[in-house]
């Protein structure tokens, strides 16, 4: 098949980093990728694909293209490599929860995938519906490998390749603003399961690090009084904001700026990575640093000297192309693949396909090699430890003037590094 979506030839992205999609695309439900076979005839009846389902629990813009096919690829890499050696079904359930709509679907579309016999499910991706499924998902006994920063989420069936990490991207951000030699600060968080953990982790950083965080403003998803808010800050004397949430939020604060004319230093954690989402998103993200996950175009070297450009990215969004018609270069693209592999690999490492195997088989996976980070990230599970991208999988970058600019790998020292202690 051409594609695992309905509108191959229609695509809109303009930039690079923008999704391959278009609005409103939709996934096949039912794909199945078969392994090569060169000529083997299998002894009696073909056997039946082992089934893998993908939760499709929030709206993806222009990214359910970039999702669908990084994992088709993902498939078919590992069974052209020979990972595995009988054809995978991948069943797509749309189950759109929170923070738009009702927890129900998320839970109903895990369900549902599990009743049909799936071994492994790609996806949650938010951290609401990921917490809210966590009980149900060690109950029924059907890993999931989710996308979600929330800390608390990583258990016995729940695994992540994480899209972020919220007390990291808090820290990260904090550590960044001392590093830009800001002292007084204004701070965005948002109603969320992650907002008070957002908020609270920054806080301590900030609190660490000597920096005074002079206004706290609590957000809903549609912001209100936003303009008088940042008014506020800027007449405090405040010279750096950060925020922490969704990133619903973050769209509206573009217009806000603009209204004021005031363009302070500004950063956030992975919301930033809508940019991805929806052409809109992007340019409602302007002027923002933002924890990021990609690492192309970086030109010479970082200070270790380690070529910044992650190999595995490169060459994978080279087969993507060739495979699917479109210049796919964003972190759904390496998510979805990275996550695909997790699932393949947990299959094969297993004794037998079924979920609890697979569970185990996901623990045995050792130093895998990631596409998303720099090129020091690689993927590792064990039983205790859920959660997959180990190295510099987090990064900072910004978006001004319609461009991504690397800001560079975050690697924090110990304050007494620079004192001069006698």
């Amino acid at each position: 098949m051409r594609s695992g979506t309905d509108s191959p030839d229609a695509g809109e992205a303009t930039k690079w980093y923008e999704g391959g999609g278009r609005i409103g695309e939709k996934a096949y439900a039912d794909i199945v990728v078969y392994p090569p076979t060169r000529g083997l005839q299998t002894q009696g009846d073909p056997f039946e694909p082992v089934k893998v389902g993908l939760l499709m629990d929030i709206e993806n813009g222009q990214l359910v293209f970039d999702w669908i096919n990084a994992t088709i690829l993902a498939f078919e890499d590992a069974l052209n490599e020979g990972v595995y050696d009988r054809p995978v079904r991948l069943l797509v359930a749309d189950a759109r929860g929170l923070p738009r709509e009702n927890f129900a679907k998320a839970r109903k579309g895990y369900e549902w995938l599990c009743d049909q016999g799936c071994v492994v499910v790609l996806g949650p991706e938010v951290s609401d519906n990921s917490l809210s499924m966590q009980n149900l998902v060690n109950e029924r006994k059907v890993p999931v490998i989710g996308w979600t920063g929330a800390w608390r989420f990583a258990s016995e069936y729940c695994f992540t390749i994480a899209n972020g990490d919220v007390p990291t991207e808090g820290v990260m951000c904090a550590q960044w603003l001392k590093a830009q030699g800001h002292t007084k600060i204004g701070m965005f968080w948002e109603q969320s399961s992650s907002g008070r953990d957002y908020a609270g982790f920054f806080r301590d950083e900030c609190n660490k690090l000597g920096l005074t965080v002079a206004r706290d403003i609590k957000l809903g998803p549609t912001p209100r009084g936003l303009v008088d808010h940042l008014r506020s800050m800027r007449e405090d004397g405040i010279t750096a904001l950060y925020y922490g949430g969704y990133g619903y939020a973050t769209f509206h604060f573009a217009a806000a700026f603009k209204e004021l004319d005031w363009d302070p230093p500004r950063v956030m954690g992975t919301a930033f990575m809508f940019y991805s989402n929806t052409n809109k998103w992007a340019e409602g993200l302007e002027g923002w640093h933002g924890v990021d996950q990609l690492c192309v175009d970086q030109l010479g070297v970082d200070q270790l000297g380690v070529d910044g450009t992650n190999p595995n990215y490169e060459a994978m969004v080279e087969r993507f192309q060739k495979r699917f018609g479109r210049v796919s270069k964003n972190v759904v693209v390496a998510l979805g693949y990275d996550t695909a592999r997790v699932g393949i690999h947990g299959i094969a490492g297993a004794s037998m396909a079924t979920p609890e195997e697979v569970k185990e088989g996901i623990e045995r996976i050792r130093w895998m090699p990631a596409t998303n980070g720099g090129p020091a990230t690689y993927i590792q599970f064990g039983p205790w430890d859920h959660k997959g991208y180990k190295g510099d999988f987090l990064t900072i970058r910004e978006l001004r003037g319609g461009e991504l600019r690397f800001d560079g790998y975050h690697r924090p020292e110990h304050p007494i590094n620079h004192l001069n202690v006698q």
